[in-house]
């Protein structure tokens, strides 16, 4: 008889049968200019404007940008289907981002940050519309197809920035948005044409009133609350790890503390699929925030290298299964033709946390002291930690409604 664990890892065997190895390749190349797109906006606009201030203000437009049009595209899509929703959004991203790499520079200052906005606005959503694709075409293997889609985003943010850096280091900073630009071509375009497409339902019309809609909006919130942690506490770990390489006198090392952080959480999240299904969505919840919190208490104190790696693999070991888990609390809670417009939603709840966790992150850094850096990353966490007794008690609370 076959081990549990060769039959977790053989489940993912069942997605390229179910959506095709086209499919995996677009959704998976599809999603990368999310994570090059702020910081080839930021390395471009400060090359050519010889002003980082300038160039903060573009990249936190285009971040700003992405958080209010990815929501706004899941809800159209809702009703209209994705194909257009995201056909219409490569054409408009890649020509304001041509504008953009032609004109930095020579346009004026506000033109540029409007240019910026607009093309994080018109972004196309790829993870979050593969993971509405997935609800519908394998809904018993969504555990699996939630934990590639983590895996991928992991990995996603590794590199994106990574390669950004090499091309405008190497070529141009012009070159790193081309690059950005052609990839949305290819597989964005690709993923909005493939036939995976059709499998999505569409909202028809407003759902009917319910009594369980309370409990659903109440998940909805927690989950939410929860992703808008998660991004905090990405932000706050990527600059307080800066500055930790900073204060010990090798400024470089940040980016690769943080990369080695997000190796540990890529596999802790591409092995979720051995835990078994008895542990219920709320004790995952409330295990990987606590050792979320054990992490970012061991980063606080740190105070070499060694200390740092541990402390950083602890909490990346945790950050991923929970992201797993936030992102399937939203899939269960969705109404029917709905999913688009939630998950484009808890998507702009990481780009906001990230900035927010990013700038008071880089503030007291600068104020306090590196340690302090890591100071809003242990507050995210606790509230991850509240957001699972919340959601904990919503669902006994359902529980018992339901058995009366």
């Amino acid at each position: 008889m076959p081990s549990s664990s060769s039959v977790g890892i053989r489940s993912y065997r069942a997605l390229p049968r179910i959506a095709g190895w086209d499919y995996l390749v677009a959704t998976s190349l599809g999603r990368l200019p999310l994570s090059m797109v702020p910081l080839a906006v930021l390395t471009l606009v400060t090359s050519a404007t010889g002003s980082i201030a300038v160039g903060g203000f573009a990249a936190a437009a285009a971040a700003i940008g992405e958080a209010v049009g990815a929501p706004a595209s899941g809800a159209i899509a809702d009703r209209i289907g994705q194909r257009p929703v995201l056909l219409v959004g490569v054409v408009v991203h890649v020509a304001l981002l041509l504008v953009l790499t032609w004109g930095a520079g020579h346009v004026s200052d506000p033109g540029t940050v409007a240019l910026a906005a607009g093309i994080g606005l018109s972004l196309p959503q790829v993870g979050a519309f593969s993971r509405t694709r997935w609800l519908s075409l394998a809904p018993d293997d969504l555990p699996t197809a939630f934990a590639f889609e983590g895996v991928i985003d992991e990995i996603s943010y590794i590199f994106g920035p990574a390669i950004v850096g090499l091309t405008a280091a190497f070529v141009s900073p012009q070159a790193a948005t081309l690059l950005a630009g052609a990839l949305v071509v290819a597989f964005a375009t690709q993923f909005a044409v493939h036939r995976t497409h059709r499998s999505v339902p569409r909202r028809r019309q407003a759902p009917p009133r319910t009594a369980a809609p309370a409990r659903r909006r109440t998940l909805l919130v927690t989950a939410l609350v929860g992703m808008l942690a998660m991004g905090t506490f990405f932000g706050a770990s990527q600059t307080g790890l800066t500055a930790f390489a900073e204060r010990i006198g090798i400024p470089d090392a940040g980016a690769l503390l943080y990369a080695v952080m997000a190796v540990g959480s890529a596999i802790t999240t591409l092995s979720m699929v051995l835990v078994p299904e008895r542990i219920g969505t709320w004790t995952r919840w409330s295990v990987a925030a606590c050792g979320m919190t054990l992490g970012a208490s061991l980063m606080l104190v740190a105070d070499d290298v060694v200390w740092i790696i541990g402390a950083g693999l602890v909490a990346g070991a945790f950050q991923g299964p929970l992201l797993l888990t936030i992102f399937r609390v939203v899939g269960d809670a969705a109404d029917e033709g709905r999913a688009g417009i939630l998950l484009t939603l808890t998507t702009s709840g990481i780009v906001l946390g990230i900035a927010a966790g990013s700038a008071l992150s880089g503030l007291l850094a600068q104020n306090l002291g590196a340690a302090a850096g890591f100071a809003p990353a242990l507050t995210a966490t606790l509230v991850l930690l509240v957001m699972g007794v919340v959601g904990a008690a919503s669902a006994r609370s359902g529980a018992r409604t339901a058995s009366r």
